[in-house]
């Protein structure tokens, strides 16, 4: 990786750096990099024009600022009278890398970029580990790889889905009416923001508490069904799916009316599929695809791969295009 004068840093010469360091340096070292970080995907996300790119650069600025002060908290409990240290050694982040988000090109470059940076502090921490000469520091570094290895997955999913919408030239704002399919609830849910944003109703059944659902969306603009067997506000039994199919249907056809689009997302037909059967689980796909095709709008769904037969998944692909 590069530093901001160009030159190369390498994993061994961080961890040549930090592997004589005591607890105290190796942690503050990772309160300033968690600190710049934050920092970092904050302008990241002013930039992005792009909702679900700023969606999720928002995100990891705030999983960044969350990391800095549990490690800042573990800090304060351990040396209580000191504030943590300056520690002379090269960075654990790449440089800084500011595009112009102008294209899905700029995008996926942007991604790439933070993925490999994720993925160079994750793999140095755990190189760090295996040679510390302390418990405690081998501890702090297998914690430190395990954040880094959390933003380099959420980055990864968003770059793959990307990439996905881009080869099969699939566009939020420009969606083709009918169904489409998802196997990752994470991509589902950053397509749905490009949707809500490009003017899209959103009506949706989930299998999530809700509030952490709509953690990523504009809870204004979403119809929330909770499927569940508990009894509360909002909610629905899953043998009482079926009687979703007129309301969603409805919702529909008055967003058509008001020459609008208009969305429904079901979370999870695995679940479903197990709670009413794979037919009874079909009826309803079938007859909302067909809802949404006479209405010119779109069924959104999730599902596990694994959780059906090979027949079942091809007759599930075949009505509902499979995204990412």
């Amino acid at each position: 990786m590069e530093n901001e004068e160009g030159s190369t840093i390498s994993m061994d010469e961080i961890v040549e750096a930090l592997r004589d360091k005591s607890p105290k340096e190796l942690l503050s070292y990772a309160i300033f990099n968690e600190e710049e970080e934050a920092k970092y995907y904050a302008k990241l996300a002013d930039k992005a024009k792009r909702a679900s790119i700023k969606a999720l650069f928002i995100k990891m600025s705030e999983d960044s600022k969350g990391h800095h002060d549990w490690l800042y908290g573990l800090f304060k409990k351990m040396y209580p009278d000191e504030e943590p240290v300056k520690v002379e050694a090269p960075p654990v982040e790449v440089a800084p890398f500011y595009p112009e988000f102008e294209s899905v090109e700029d995008y996926i470059s942007a991604l790439k970029y933070c993925m490999e940076s994720e993925l160079f502090a994750k793999k140095t921490y755990e190189l760090l580990a295996r040679v510390a000469k302390d418990e405690d520091t081998r501890a702090f570094a297998l914690n430190l790889a395990a954040m880094e290895e959390d933003h380099y997955n959420s980055i990864r999913k968003m770059y793959e889905l990307i990439l996905s919408l881009e080869e099969k030239e699939i566009t939020p704002e420009k969606l083709e009416p009918g169904g489409y399919l998802f196997t990752d609830e994470l991509k589902a849910k950053y397509f749905l923001i490009d949707l809500l944003e490009s003017g899209v109703g959103l009506s949706v059944a989930i299998r999530e508490k809700p509030e952490k659902f709509l953690e990523m969306l504009d809870s204004t603009k979403v119809s929330v069904v909770w499927i569940t067997k508990t009894e509360v506000e909002d909610s629905i039994r899953p043998d009482e799916i079926p009687l979703l199919k007129r309301r969603f249907c409805e919702f529909l056809g008055k967003r058509s009316k008001g020459d609008k689009k208009g969305a429904v997302f079901l979370q999870n037909l695995s679940y479903l599929a197990l709670e009413l059967g794979f037919k009874s689980m079909m009826d309803v796909v079938l007859y909302l695809k067909d809802c949404a095709l006479l209405y010119d709008g779109y069924i959104l769904a999730t599902a596990v791969k694994d959780a059906f037969s090979p027949r079942e998944w091809a007759l599930l692909t075949s009505e509902l295009r499979e995204v990412s």
